[in-house]
């Protein structure tokens, strides 16, 4: 798929690399990252990655005085994508997060993959997983993916959720890093909740398995 532009506002433009949730579209976001990081845009003042998509946001007047806008800018990001970024991206952080699978909705997953609890608690913690980017709560991180034989639905209706839970919903996994309302399936949980960057990796060790 070739790379969409799109304004977000008048500061910022999105590049959309796909429309999935996916490793591999994750892994280009990352190395495209790292580009713009290493080779930065002038005026540029953050970059934001998420699923399949890299928002580069610009001080709003450099740009209006330098490059007549977004458009400009559209323009020298396009010449970007079309250069091969051929440094290595860097990997990301491995965390190893110790898990206590006790979580209150570990029976209630179980049940609706027809696994056994042990059987979630061995799919759930045997893959290692990347943290796609963060958001929802501050340090955050949507986490994926996960085996599709505990890919589960959200709740329903919000329930308090404790910080250290960690939910599953849909095929991503992750870990509340402070109580809030959330609709996650809760399986387990932890003390350790490390400040994650996108593209880092994570392994849950199981600790009552």
């Amino acid at each position: 798929m070739i790379p969409q532009i799109y304004e977000l506002g008048d500061s910022a433009l999105t590049i959309e690399f796909g429309n999935e949730i996916s490793e591999e579209l994750h892994e280009e976001v990352i190395k495209r990252f790292y580009q713009f990081q290493s080779e930065p845009l002038p005026g540029t003042l953050d970059l934001i990655p998420a699923y399949a998509s890299l928002t580069i946001i610009f001080d709003l007047g450099y740009v209006a005085s330098r490059f007549q806008g977004l458009s400009g800018m559209k323009t020298l990001i396009e010449e970007k994508l079309a250069q091969p970024f051929t440094s290595p991206a860097m990997e990301g952080r491995l965390h190893e997060i110790p898990c206590d699978y006790s979580g209150a909705d570990l029976g209630a997953v179980a049940s609706s993959c027809g696994l056994s609890e042990k059987e979630v608690i061995a799919i759930h913690s045997e893959k290692e997983y990347t943290v796609f980017f963060l958001g929802f709560l501050p340090g955050f991180g949507y986490m994926g993916t996960t085996d599709e034989r505990i890919t589960v639905s959200r709740k329903e209706q919000p329930a308090s959720i404790q910080a250290g839970d960690i939910g599953l919903a849909g095929n991503q996994t992750g870990i509340y890093p402070s109580a809030s309302p959330g609709g996650w399936q809760i399986i387990g949980r932890t003390a350790q909740i490390p400040h994650f960057k996108a593209g880092d990796r994570v392994r849950f060790i199981p600790v009552n398995a």
